[in-house]
Formats: C-alpha cells, sequence, structure tokens
C-alpha cells in the first residue's frame, strides 16, 4: 500500500518507485532550452548536481521524463516535466522541449492569473487527460530527504480552488530499494 502526505490541504498518495539513481551528475541547465531543442543538448554547470534516474544502457534521463512516460502510457493526452527556473520550460517524455498543448497553455494562463502573476511551487509534471483531469506530480529522492515547501502547499490549494475534483495530485518517491523479487540473484 502507498503511503500519503499532506499536499496543501489535502492528504494525496505517494507513490514509490524503485527507479535506481545514476551517480551525480552536473546540472543540465533545463531552463535554457528552447522548442525543438533535446534535453541532452543542454549545457551543464559544474555549480549545481542532481542525480537522474538510471535507464537502460547506462543512460541517464530526469525523472520527471520517467513520471511523464507513465502518465502517457495510462492514457494522459500529453505530459511534461517542467523547469520553471529563469523561466518556464515544458520538455516532452522523449525529451524534447516543447510549446506545450493548448490545455498546458490555458492551466498554466489561469494558476499564473490565480497566483498573481507567479508559477512558484509549480509540480514537476503536468498531465492532461482526455476525460479533463490534470495529474500533478512532485518527484521526490528518498535519498535527498526533499519536502513539500509553502509554494508548493499553496499551488496545491490554489489548483484546487480553480479547478476543483479534476485536479489529481500526488508525490512519486524514487530511489526505493526494489522489492526482494525484482532483484537479480545473477553473480
Amino acid at each position: 500500500m502507498n503511503s500519503t502526505i499532506l499536499n496543501g490541504d489535502v492528504t494525496v498518495p505517494v507513490y514509490e518507485r524503485s527507479w535506481s539513481a545514476g551517480p551525480r551528475q552536473p546540472y543540465r541547465k533545463t531552463y535554457t532550452l528552447k522548442p525543438g531543442e533535446r534535453w541532452s543538448n543542454a549545457a551543464t554547470t559544474n555549480t549545481q548536481w542532481e542525480h537522474y534516474v538510471l535507464i537502460e544502457n547506462s543512460e541517464q534521463i530526469p525523472v520527471g521524463a520517467m513520471i511523464a512516460r507513465e502518465l502517457i502510457t495510462e492514457g494522459a493526452c500529453c505530459a511534461y516535466f517542467t523547469e520553471l527556473w529563469g523561466g518556464l520550460v515544458f520538455v516532452r517524455p522523449d525529451l524534447v522541449c516543447v510549446k506545450p498543448e493548448e490545455v498546458a497553455e490555458q492551466f498554466i494562463a489561469a494558476m499564473r492569473a490565480a497566483m498573481n502573476g507567479r508559477l512558484a511551487g509549480l509540480p514537476d509534471v503536468l498531465a492532461f487527460f482526455p476525460d479533463g483531469r490534470i495529474v500533478l506530480r512532485e518527484a521526490k529522492n528518498v535519498g535527498a530527504k526533499d519536502r513539500l515547501n509553502p509554494q508548493q502547499h499553496e499551488f496545491a490549494r490554489v489548483a484546487r480552488r480553480l479547478f476543483g475534483v479534476r485536479v489529481d495530485f500526488a508525490v512519486v518517491e524514487w530511489g526505493h530499494k526494489k522489492p526482494n523479487s525484482e532483484v537479480s540473484l545473477a553473480p
């Protein structure tokens, strides 16, 4: 059973993922990307560091891309991981920076208007489903002891006030040890 956490004034699920973190890497300056550019081509900085999810062939990708891929598999018509530092950037699960779909632009415009022009607390991942659901996921690495902050709680409150039950918040904790049934016994 998944645990829960308070997000805004509502208890939301915490989904545990056993995705492995690769070794610490220089942070990719996602905030510099323009539509059409690939995340892997973004410049890096040696003054900021991050752990990315280790996938096949030793490739490392942002956890937001993994979450967005899950949401597309679940039926989202569009899903993005976001970067807000230095300007709002949307990146699809295939790691290409894009101009978001109209539904995402409308959501952001409504939130920005309700939050006096700010988007502080914007979740890591946004997804939009054909039935009108707006799925918002915040990623937390279990090893980083990262917690929801006051801006994230306020963003959740405003989103619920504007969009009601259409909004589906959750936290995705990643970096959990795999259950024994998933552990390889090979030498």
